[in-house]
């Protein structure tokens, strides 16, 4: 199985509100990065539109973030280079993560 080693920029978030009124990120951190190495995937197999792409898995976004004892899932949003992580049970803002290493990761392309 083909991987690729990606690096990538943590954000943590202070986080005002509750699950009635619902959340605001009130300011986001530094949280340092971290390096990634992803499975790559083939799409678009056989065809003259084949290419290859890569994205974290979950238990990867967890671990990066430091995401632990959370039993329920997460909801995801964003594009290949940024992830934007909330607790799916109240939309709970957990943290963000930015891919430094690549200018695009869907098709793979390296940062100049």
């Amino acid at each position: 199985m083909k991987t690729v080693k990606t690096v990538w920029e943590m954000r943590s978030y202070d986080v005002w509100g509750n699950s009635n009124d619902g959340y605001e990120v009130n300011n986001a951190f530094d949280a340092g990065s971290v390096t990634l190495r992803l499975t790559v995937e083939v799409n678009n197999a056989g065809t003259e539109h084949e290419f290859l792409s890569a994205y974290p898995s979950v238990r990867q976004i967890k671990a990066a973030l430091g995401i632990t004892g959370l039993r329920g899932r997460i909801d995801l949003d964003g594009d290949d280079l940024t992830i934007y992580v909330n607790r799916a049970s109240d939309s709970y803002p957990l943290g963000e993560m930015h891919c430094t290493s690549h200018a695009s990761l869907s098709p793979i392309r390296k940062a100049e």
